[in-house]
């Protein structure tokens, strides 16, 4: 063993050392007599008190979060069997911290019996656990994000080989798409050349791709398909991969048109506002009557009658700058050019 310390407590100050600077404990475990003796890291790392907790698995077990106090049982089941054990589980300190932990444990038998001890170490990875939570909440956005824009997301090599889609329904998971992914397969022959190209510049010279083609659907036919992908760098400034989504146009033309309604009174009293114009201005300016630009401005829901004059309103203030914004969701609105 390597003693960084010097003095009759050189070894012992080096266990602390290492134990406080890789948050780990270790540990030895009496299986027969069920006696376990606790590093100082150990203890330190459950979040109790030497002085008035004793070392047994009784104690370790009270630390551990309820929904995981199953752990020791069959830890114990394992190690008898002469089986290694490497478990993560969670503690509760007396602090009321959640905290993560990984335990080693390595069954240790004498004379070729069956083991009557057990060794292990346990090292807190609460940060881990923490990075990896992080990164799962991130990649489920992603997915969740690509899916509302119902385009598939995909990863590909800095050569441009496809290596996977990333969130493919149900009814698109078949061999092309799931078993070894390639454009070659996916991209229509007539349309193979103008993709390469495609892929050929964006790698010669780092920057984004953008392609239209036609792409194998389920069954066997093909769509018009539109791809964006950007480079990702590692340190050296090295393509590491490519990211990017796939969109099928067909969608688009599929989706619900806006229903374009008439002018509503807030829209333009607004439009006055925008352009500083009084109702006489406005009057002048479409030939609608200074009493009906009050009237429309007064109350929504103009009868067919009033379509007419709206129209001439709408065209008058159009051209005087004015953008009427109408969606099938929400309320209509307005800006200025």
């Amino acid at each position: 063993m390597l003693v960084m310390f010097e003095g009759e407590f050189g070894a012992r100050q080096t266990q602390r050392f290492i134990e406080e600077m890789l948050h780990v404990g270790h540990w030895s475990w009496d299986l027969n007599s069920g006696a376990m003796e606790w590093s100082r890291g150990l203890y330190d790392l459950l979040g109790v008190d030497p002085s008035s907790v004793g070392a047994s698995s009784v104690e370790f077990d009270k630390v551990i979060h309820p929904d995981d106090r199953h752990f020791f049982a069959d830890a114990e089941q394992m190690l008898r069997q002469s089986i290694a054990v490497e478990r993560e589980f969670k503690i509760i300190s007396s602090s009321g911290r959640l905290r993560w932990i990984m335990l080693r444990a390595e069954p240790i038998a004498s004379n070729l019996r069956d083991p009557s001890r057990a060794v292990g170490i346990c090292h807190d990875i609460s940060r881990h656990r923490e990075d990896l939570l992080l990164l799962q909440q991130n990649e489920q956005r992603l997915r969740s994000i690509a899916q509302l824009s119902s385009a598939l997301s995909w990863v590909a090599k800095p050569d441009g080989a496809l290596i996977e889609f990333l969130n493919l329904p149900d009814n698109m998971r078949f061999a092309e798409f799931v078993i070894r992914p390639s454009w070659t397969r996916l991209v229509h022959p007539g349309d193979a050349e103008s993709f390469r190209e495609a892929w050929q510049k964006s790698i010669e010279t780092r920057q984004r791709i953008s392609v239209e083609y036609r792409m194998l659907a389920t069954d066997g036919s093909y769509f018009p398909c539109w791809s964006v992908g950007a480079p990702s760098f590692d340190a050296a400034g090295n393509i590491k991969e490519w990211v990017g989504i796939s969109r099928n146009l067909s969608d688009l033309n599929d989706r619900p048109q806006t229903k374009r309604g008439l002018l509503t009174a807030s829209q333009i009293r607004a439009a006055r506002a925008i352009l500083t114009w009084s109702v006489e201005r406005l009057s002048q300016e479409s030939g609608v009557r200074p009493g009906t630009i009050r009237r429309l401005e007064e109350f929504d829901g103009s009868s067919a009658s009033d379509a007419a004059d709206l129209a001439h309103l709408e065209v008058t203030l159009t051209s005087a700058g004015i953008d009427f914004l109408f969606s099938n969701e929400g309320k209509p609105g307005l800006r200025p050019r």
